[in-house]
């Protein structure tokens, strides 16, 4: 299984580049093995053919003598007149040998050879002696003062010029292969790039998809890929349609429910009991239609640069919190940190953290925003009385609020935990270096 989870992972790229190399570790190998077998295969049938020529000269050159054998004391192929030449001639009859050639001189002893029978030959390709030969033997008759004897002639050739020969043409088998073989790789590599460059133009129009650049995909594609892009098209219309469907349905359930609340919360002679369950339906349907809205995040959103919208609330709180002469230090957010969601989720995220940040400083509130491997980190700090440790899971809890936030329903911090999980992030709350309350957000970047 770890396998083959391996083998999945790995890019189409990787993939046919991978099977092309191991079918030239293949292809390569034994296409030298076969083309050499049949170089040398040659090689030798032609030395055959060569042997043959010489024997027969030796054949029509041999003849008995007053019952002697008799060879011309120079041959016509001067290989046989020259010591040590490499091609040795032997004349062997009644077991013995009668003859042997002028290059066959320094040999102190002579080889043991097996005759073949009357009118047949035999060819050896490995004679292993001092040196390596071929070997070629034929046996005729001989009229010899009235009877028929037989005579085995043998022809041997060194190896030497023929191992030379066969080492120099695998050198150059080789080289050529190799020559191919990284051609092949280069023009594979050029049609690989060619054939995926539809796809990767298509990845690029997703990923702009993604961060809401494209409503849909627009350019012409490969008949295999076109119904790939009509898929993710009708899937992008689709999300868009129920996205709008979901705004629109609980823009006007809010409507119709807000127009009761009101009207019952006015109504004269209301008991003040019912006051508060009133106030705490109000805020109950506020936060469930902000649930149902953040439930339908489908991930097709343009990332949000955070610097923007961040100077946007401080500006906001700045004057909303005139009277506290708040400092809002903003330096520690990154420029280039951006969110992938919806912009109204992210505002509603600062904005009721920064808020209730505001609401506890004394003097200072800290926002700090950085982008570390594949974490969005934001950070709220404020120098106020802090949370302690045994309270902060009642801040998220729904309708509940801390003394240190005198105003609103309590219901703020409940979004923002909503929206964290709806989003995949992580919500933490400790003590600042400020002295006051922490809130921690982390959100993951989706890799396009």
């Amino acid at each position: 299984m770890p396998l083959t989870s391996a083998l999945n992972s790995l890019s189409l790229r990787l993939r046919s580049f991978a099977a092309a190399i191991l079918t030239l570790l293949i292809f390569i190998p034994f296409t030298a093995i076969t083309l050499e077998a049949a170089f040398n295969d040659s090689l030798s049938q032609s030395m055959l053919q060569q042997l043959k020529v010489q024997n027969l000269m030796l054949i029509s050159e041999f003849e008995f003598e007053h019952n002697q054998a008799s060879m011309p004391e120079q041959l016509i192929n001067d290989q046989f007149n020259l010591p040590d030449s490499g091609l040795y001639g032997f004349i062997v009859t009644n077991d013995a040998v009668v003859w042997k050639s002028l290059s066959a001189l320094n040999w102190q002893q002579l080889p043991v050879l097996n005759a073949p029978a009357v009118g047949t030959d035999h060819f050896i390709e490995d004679l292993a002696l001092q040196n390596t030969y071929f070997v070629y033997a034929y046996t005729a008759e001989f009229d010899n003062d009235g009877s028929y004897q037989s005579v085995s002639f043998f022809i041997l050739q060194d190896k030497a010029v023929f191992n030379t020969e066969k080492d120099k043409f695998a050198t150059i088998l080789f080289e050529w292969l190799g020559f191919i073989a990284l051609l092949l790789l280069v023009l594979l590599l050029v049609s690989l790039n060619a054939a995926l460059l539809p796809i990767n133009r298509l990845n690029q129009q997703i990923k702009k998809a993604e961060r809401g650049q494209l409503k849909r995909l627009d350019q012409q594609y490969p008949p295999e890929l076109e119904k790939l892009k009509r898929s993710i098209n009708h899937l992008l219309d689709s999300e868009e349609q129920q996205r709008a469907r979901y705004k629109n349905s609980l823009s006007d359930l809010a409507h119709s429910l807000k127009t009761p609340l009101a009207v019952l919360s006015g109504s004269q002679g209301l008991p003040f009991e019912a006051k508060e369950p009133i106030q705490q339906i109000d805020s109950l349907i506020k936060r469930q239609l902000k649930r149902a809205v953040i439930g339908s995040y489908a991930g097709w959103e343009q990332a949000i640069e955070i610097k923007p919208i961040v100077l946007k609330l401080t500006n906001a709180m700045s004057k909303v919190y005139a009277d506290k002469a708040l400092e809002l230090n903003t330096e520690k957010v990154e420029p280039s940190a951006c969110f992938q969601g919806d912009i109204t989720d992210l505002m509603e995220l600062l904005g009721n953290v920064l808020d209730n940040a505001c609401k506890a400083a004394n003097n200072t509130v800290s926002i700090e925003c950085a982008v570390t491997e594949n974490w969005l980190s934001l950070s709220i700090a404020d120098d106020g009385p802090g949370i302690p440790a045994d309270k902060r899971q009642i801040l998220l809890e729904r309708g509940m609020r801390l003394d240190s936030y005198t105003e609103g329903q309590g219901i703020g911090m409940a979004v923002v935990a909503d929206l964290v999980s709806a989003y995949q992030g992580q919500l933490a709350i400790s003590t600042s270096a400020l002295g006051g309350a922490l809130i921690s957000l982390k959100f993951p970047i989706r890799q396009v």
